[in-house]
């Protein structure tokens, strides 16, 4: 079980905000997330959550949430199920009983009667009483808790903006979460690396990479009929709700709607430097507006089930529009770029 001296310093001070692990790495050890499709370490399917997490407060940049997960426990460890975010086995942190420079906290709730840090955010239960959130998209009857990295994740960007609802300030925020110097910088450094890594993606076809940063599942569905005597005019993608959607190639955002309107629900347009204009529907967020100026691989929406897609797995409907024409067919181009969900 890893525990920094900087933990020491943090409990000795009495200072116990919401972290147990103060200096970094998980509380127990493990295989740390494999890399997929994500921004530099963070698995993929935990991308979407920190970006809208973050969103909820405004002044949080959504790597500043991701790093603080990084430091806390390496985003689950490894042990974040991709399709509900449940955490298997529990993260625990070392038991505080006062004992090798820690403080001492009785829980009479604990099988050894002491507080332990809990789940891959590492809040005391006392703070989880106060703040706990169930996340977005969780099951209907769903109780929030700590060991389900979507509720960790919103109620960590709840408990950084406060009572104000808003973060003005974001070292004294981080500050709140571990009274550490040392630990605010770390974040810091870590947000940093993904801030680099969100703005470079590795191209393949024409400079193209997979609009979906997660494995998906999509299949030969175009010009498959439709409600109204109408066509399927793309590629319906399917990838867990909230993963990020980016850039297929760079150029600019030309349309969007961010209220759900019409089958599409919440739509975002690109228009790429090829000249071909690109479509993403059934969003449940778009990340940018008309008229930004974005790199391939650069987060732009979220995966959700909008529109006409209500009731149905989250899923992009994506087109192509060569020239910005008619549409073409997406699916073989999806195929190259993507990779497959196992």
């Amino acid at each position: 079980m890893k525990v920094l001296g900087v933990l020491i310093a943090v409990l000795l001070s009495g200072v116990i905000g919401v972290a147990a692990i103060a200096g970094g790495g998980p509380a127990s050890g493990g295989p740390g997330p494999a890399d997929g499709s994500g921004v530099g370490d963070i698995p993929a399917s935990l991308v979407g959550v920190y970006v809208s997490a973050a969103g909820s407060c405004p002044g949080l940049p959504w790597t500043v949430l991701a790093a603080i997960g990084s430091i806390e426990s390496r985003h689950g460890d490894g042990r974040v199920d991709p399709s509900t975010g449940e955490v298997a086995p529990p993260i625990l942190g070392p038991a505080l009983d006062g004992r090798t420079g820690v403080a001492r906290i009785p829980d009479p709730a604990s099988s050894d009667g002491w507080a332990h840090a809990q789940g891959p955010m590492q809040f005391l239960p006392s703070t989880w009483r106060s703040w706990g959130r169930l996340a977005p998209g969780r099951p209907s009857g769903a109780v929030a808790s700590p060991h389900n990295a979507w509720d960790a994740i919103w109620t960590a960007a709840a408990y950084l903006c406060g009572t104000t609802g808003r973060i003005t300030d974001v070292r004294a925020a981080i500050l709140t979460y571990n009274h550490s110097g040392s630990y605010v910088s770390r974040v810091l450094a870590k947000a940093a690396e993904y801030n680099a890594a969100s703005r470079v993606a590795p191209t393949g076809a024409a400079g193209m990479v997979c609009p979906v940063a997660a494995p998906v599942r999509h299949g030969i569905d175009w010009h498959a009929p439709r409600s109204g005597g109408r066509q399927h005019q793309g590629n319906d993608v399917f990838a867990p709700y909230g993963s990020v959607l980016v850039a297929i190639e760079d150029g600019v955002v030309d349309k969007s709607s961010d209220v759900e309107s019409g089958l599409g629900g919440i739509t975002l347009w690109i228009k790429g430097v090829s000249g071909t204009r690109w479509y993403y529907a059934h969003n449940s967020k778009n990340l940018v507006t008309v008229g930004t100026n974005v790199r391939a691989g650069q987060p732009v929406a979220l995966v959700g089930n909008t529109g006409n897609a209500r009731g149905m797995s989250a899923h992009v409907h994506f087109e192509m529009h060569p020239a910005g024409g008619a549409a073409a067919d997406p699916y073989p181009l999806i195929t190259r770029l993507c990779t497959a969900a196992t």
